[in-house]
């Protein structure tokens, strides 16, 4: 059984310090900054929504969130719609009560009773659900191909017969040069203005293996330097469609994301099976039970 933590090393009681000399430090909430910079759970919910109905004409009820961390996306799924529920599963115990006591004890007691946050490893059937979502390309955390395997395996057998599991996935021409994207954040609730850094480190042709880093760097010269790192494997989409196939998923489906005028994604997603390479592109893989 993988242990997670081996692969993601994750800092989670960090305080945020001036490069410059200075004593005086402040907490920071790492898991705020990457809601506000990474996540945006509504708009998630929005695209699963209509992919699962164009798939199957009718809505989704029930949805589990796989190393789903703050459990955030579970969270606005139940309550997107009073008849929905959601279980959430992720193995590191202080990001699982940080959900807890900052998502979950704020949702209303409805809410509450239809979404189950559980501590543990996410390669386990549980009782079956419509959606199986695994975003933000955590099922890279899964080296061995064998791993993976079994993992599609106990999510197939946890899906209903109109069942479908979506996982996120991304690459182009410039993916796998080290590099450091940076993007403005400044109209996130409750936190002032930052920049959040994606840092690609190094890229293993042979296996495929990267390392990555999330940084957080405000105006006045403070920073937190690889707040979240990342040991992937670099899993391609036709690699991720043959393991679907082979764990018993009846089809598979690619949504590319299409670009606005300056070649960047705008966040809409449409079915395809062919594209051009670009420099970067992004993704989504559905395995239809």
């Amino acid at each position: 059984m993988v242990n997670y933590l081996n692969y993601a090393n994750v800092s989670n009681n960090l305080t945020l310090t001036k490069k410059l000399p200075m004593k005086k430090t402040q907490p920071v909430d790492i898991h705020a900054l990457y809601l506000a910079s990474v996540q945006d759970p509504m708009s998630d919910i929005e695209r699963i929504s209509n992919i699962y109905s164009e798939i199957f004409q009718k809505q989704a009820k029930s949805f589990r969130e796989d190393f789903s961390g703050t459990f955030a996306l579970s969270c606005c799924w139940v309550q997107s719609d009073i008849e929905r529920s959601a279980i959430a599963i992720d193995i590191d115990h202080e990001t699982v009560e940080y959900g807890k006591k900052n998502y979950l004890a704020n949702m209303n007691e409805s809410e509450q009773g239809r979404l189950q946050a559980i501590e543990g490893n996410c390669i386990v059937e549980t009782e079956a659900v419509d959606v199986i979502a695994t975003f933000n390309f955590s099922y890279c955390l899964l080296h061995k191909r064998s791993e993976l395997l079994d993992y599609f395996k106990k999510c197939h057998t946890s899906l209903n017969d109109n069942g479908m599991m979506i996982m996120d996935n991304f690459g182009g021409s410039d993916s796998e040069i080290p590099e450091v994207q940076e993007r403005d954040i400044e109209h996130a609730d409750h936190l002032g203005p930052f920049i959040f850094e994606f840092e690609r480190k190094s890229f293993n042709p042979i296996d495929r293996l990267a390392h990555y880093g999330i940084h957080f760097k405000f105006p006045d010269g403070r920073e937190v330097m690889n707040a979240y790192t990342y040991h992937f494997r670099m899993w391609s989409l036709t690699e991720l469609k043959d393991l679907l196939e082979e764990a018993g998923f009846s089809k598979s489906h690619v949504y590319w994301e299409k670009c606005d005028k300056d070649g960047f994604g705008n966040g809409e997603f449409y079915q395809t099976l062919e594209e051009e390479n670009s420099v970067n592109w992004n993704a989504y893989i559905v395995g239809v039970k």
